[in-house]
């Protein structure tokens, strides 16, 4: 097989998202060419699919030293520093790209979003507003009503929005962007209904608003399928009572290691593994249940109970890491960019982070135990975190495979602050509170607003500002905390 060849195996199988297969066929290529520029290139994307980022950013700087000015190679190198976090190294590469070919496919678009990470929200408008001629007319509508929304012209975005899902009814990632803004602008009703929606990123045939549920349901059955991560499965259980309220009968499909929290729930008969449907009068995604109940309100939390046995353990557990008062801390959730991949269906990530390093100082001095519940970590979090913070710490992250025992460890510590997790869903199901750390632009469940969020109105937050500077919400935890 020839160096050619290869090289078009490694990007079919990107394609399909098989990243084993695309290094093997990636590095025979570049192996057979000897040096060949493209075949670098490519090499470098599929380390960049396979999360070797590392490895991508030194194949990408390889290729520059040859010939600096290599567009493909500068743009894949700025998107491997941005994955990394690193948008002020990633930007004079996008820069430089832009200046020598202003027409590739998505540049612009990248630079603009780097600008926006880093509070420069006028100049990434004003860049989109430059290259229109350049930026996919989809990305040029997201583009700029989320620069609109970050400058508090929410209903300009909107509208924006609104009128490009009203021309293209097949541009799927502005419907979810929509989405998105409308909840987290509290447009209910309409958010809802454009929700139900999201699946069309991934499903080849639209999806459509099924039928609203009838307003009584008694003696019907109704199973609730559960869908994206264990989070959103207990957030979007708090709709299920008023099902239960019309008088159906429900059942929950959901992935084996929550049953251990939400079996016990009065509201439900049965929980299950499977999702097959027979049997039943109705089958409802839970993501959908808002738009089918057409919900108006923010219920509270799916109610959860700590099993008396395991807190007992717990007790014991946080007891020998040492003294009360216990402090638990995440910096990260949602879509990890890192580990996403960049080939195949495009999504809108819902990704949730805070500086590891600055966290921990300004948590440095507590005057308790510290533990970390960080599931799904970067290698690299812990030794930043342990940098800021300047003390001992426990980690029982692993805990995020065992629910039943980290609902117990949640219910008896002191303070939790983190980024919104299937943790704080979890806590508000037992009635307890956290303090969260809110990334800008804010997840749609804690709103475009400066105050608490409706659906957690016991959990102070700390937003960041559109600058994306930490340090005031930072510097008001830890006055809440109470450390000196």
């Amino acid at each position: 097989m020839d160096a050619e060849t290869s090289s078009q195996l490694a990007w079919k199988y990107l394609q399909a998202g098989d990243t084993k297969l695309a290094l093997e066929h990636a590095l025979r290529a570049h192996e057979l060419s000897r040096g060949n520029l493209d075949y670098l290139n490519t090499l470098g994307v599929a380390y960049g699919e396979a999360g070797e980022l590392a490895l991508a950013e030194a194949t990408f700087r390889k290729a520059l030293k040859r010939k600096p000015g290599f567009v493909n190679a500068l743009v894949n190198l700025a998107k491997s520093l941005e994955k990394q976090e690193r948008f002020s190294d990633a930007r004079p590469h996008y820069e430089r790209a832009l200046a020598i070919e202003p027409a590739f496919p998505k540049l612009a678009a990248n630079l603009a979003r780097i600008y926006s990470q880093g509070g420069e929200t006028g100049r990434a408008k004003s860049l989109l507003e430059r290259s229109v001629k350049n930026v996919d007319p989809q990305d040029l509508a997201i583009g700029l009503a989320q620069c609109e929304a970050d400058v508090g012209e929410v209903d300009r975005a909107l509208a924006r929005l609104r009128a490009a899902v009203a021309d293209h009814s097949d541009w799927k990632l502005a419907r979810s962007s929509l989405a998105h803004l409308l909840l987290s602008s509290a447009h209910w009703r309409e958010g809802w209904s454009e929700y139900v929606r999201r699946r069309n990123l991934f499903e080849p045939r639209p999806t459509e608003l099924p039928p609203l549920l009838p307003a009584r349901l008694d003696g019907k059955s109704v199973l609730l399928r559960g869908e994206q991560g264990i989070g959103d499965v207990l957030f979007f259980l708090r709709f299920a009572p008023l099902l239960h309220q019309r008088g159906a009968r429900l059942a929950l499909a959901c992935e084996r290691k929550l049953h251990s929290v939400v079996r016990t729930n009065q509201f439900l008969s049965e929980v299950r593994d499977g999702d097959d449907v027979a049997g039943f009068d109705h089958a409802v995604w839970t993501g959908d249940l808002p738009a089918l109940l057409a919900a108006e309100e923010t219920p509270p939390a799916w109610p959860l109970t700590v099993d008396t046995e395991a807190k007992r353990a717990a007790s014991e557990r946080l007891g020998a890491l040492g003294p009360a008062p216990y402090l638990a801390v995440t910096w990260r959730a949602g879509t990890d960019t890192a580990r996403g991949r960049e080939f195949g269906a495009e999504r809108i990530a819902l990704t949730k982070s805070a500086p590891p390093k600055e966290l921990g100082a300004a948590l440095r001095g507590w005057r308790g135990t510290t533990v970390l519940l960080q599931r799904g970590g970067r290698p690299q979090d812990g030794a930043e975190f342990a940098a800021g913070f300047a003390a001992p710490f426990h980690d029982l992250s692993a805990l995020g495979e065992d629910l039943r025992t980290l609902l117990a460890v949640l219910s008896l510590v002191d303070e939790y602050v983190g980024v919104s997790n299937t943790n704080i869903h979890m806590l508000a199901g037992i009635g307890r509170s956290a303090r969260v750390l809110v990334p800008f632009p804010p997840e749609w469940r804690w709103l475009r607003r400066e105050d608490r969020s409706p659906w957690f109105p016991d959990f102070p937050v700390y937003r960041q500002p559109v600058s994306r500077d930490w340090s005031a919400p930072l510097e008001a935890l830890r006055k809440d905390l109470g450390i000196a």
